[in-house]
């Protein structure tokens, strides 16, 4: 399957990761990523090789306490625990 016929079974809202030989070429919403997005153009015909779901848990004092970084670190956490923040991705491996 390519990736262009694989975004079409995700939502807009989704939050994607697109890793191709080894770097990561997008990390964002999906709506980011199909519309406008020269980038896409480039890698929507490539085929999909993996594809994961993987949940992001940070400390969201994780400057303070100088801990790895979130993927999206300027982003809005979307569930807050006492002191842990969770983000889910959809990795997509080309």
């Amino acid at each position: 399957m390519i990736l262009e016929e694989f975004v079409k079974l995700l939502e807009n809202s989704d939050r994607m990761r697109i890793v191709k030989d080894e770097k990561e070429v997008f990390v964002g919403w999906l709506a980011i990523l199909v519309m406008h997005n020269e980038m896409y153009e480039e890698i929507r015909m490539d085929a999909v090789k993996k594809f994961r779901a993987v949940p992001e848990i940070r400390h969201r004092q994780w400057k303070e306490r100088n801990l790895m970084k979130p993927i999206e670190p300027d982003e809005t956490p979307e569930f807050l625990f006492s002191d842990l923040q969770m983000d889910l991705y959809y990795t997509i491996y080309l």
